[in-house]
């Protein structure tokens, strides 16, 4: 299998996902938007990730590839229906595209909270082994209002409703940061838009804080991305056959 990865920045990639994807031999190949690459077909690859980024999906006229990218993922969910995960402004670019709904909190998460896997979701293939309550790095300060047409919440945190959703079989969405490793913290910290969210939560020493905070629950949070890649990879094999 072959997996396209969309990074919007340079630091903001699989994260733990990469490893995962090396031990079972499966080939990446990425474009980054911030170096100005352009989107493939798709159709050369067995799924798609497109993964967070500090700009918002609406800022069309600071970057306005995103007008392109959400075409192309229209393209990649509706016509061709390739497996699609998108992380957190790639979920939010997913219901944009579709014709949900995104926009502002009214005070950003960001920190280590709980998701809560909705009932209906306990069985879904994507959820599927997940405990109903489970740790998660947050960071972000837009969200999903309104899901689209034939959304499904999977699951939701006490400060933000969506946090995971699928679109039919093979789309889906999360808000959270399963991908998060020890460094990722002190990686995205340095971005305007990350830092600012950070200390209007956390304060001036919310990045140590919260580095400290993550390195303490990586062997919680490490085994639940882990089931969730698996889950998505199976919902992969299935689509292929």
């Amino acid at each position: 299998m072959k997996f396209l990865v969309i990074k919007h920045v340079l630091v903001e990639g699989l994260g733990a996902f990469a490893r995962w994807c090396e031990r079972a031999g499966i080939a990446v190949d990425l474009v980054e938007l911030e170096r100005g690459e352009t989107l493939p077909d798709p159709q050369n690859y067995q799924a798609v990730w497109v993964m967070g980024g500090p700009m918002n999906v609406a800022d069309e006229t600071e970057y306005p590839w995103l007008r392109t990218e959400k075409a192309w993922i229209r393209r990649v969910v509706q016509d061709v229906q390739i497996p699609y995960m998108g992380v957190c402004l790639g979920a939010q670019l997913l219901a944009d595209a579709l014709g949900g709904d995104v926009g502002a909190m009214s005070v950003p998460e960001v920190g280590l909270g709980q998701v809560y896997v909705t009932k209906p979701a306990v069985e879904h293939p994507l959820m599927r082994g997940l405990p109903e309550r489970f740790l998660a790095l947050h960071w972000h300060g837009q969200e999903v209002k309104t899901l689209p047409a034939q959304g499904l919440l999977l699951a939701s945190s006490d400060a933000c409703r969506v946090q995971a959703y699928a679109v039919g079989a093979y789309a889906f969405g999360i808000q959270f940061h399963s991908e998060v490793e020890a460094q990722t913290v002190r990686d995205w910290s340095p971005l305007p838009a990350y830092r600012s969210a950070l200390e209007q939560v956390l304060g001036a020493t919310g990045c140590e804080t919260l580095a400290e905070a993550v390195t303490a629950k990586l062997p919680v949070m490490t085994p639940i991305a882990e089931q969730l890649f698996a889950n998505f990879c199976a919902i992969v094999c299935q689509r292929w056959g």
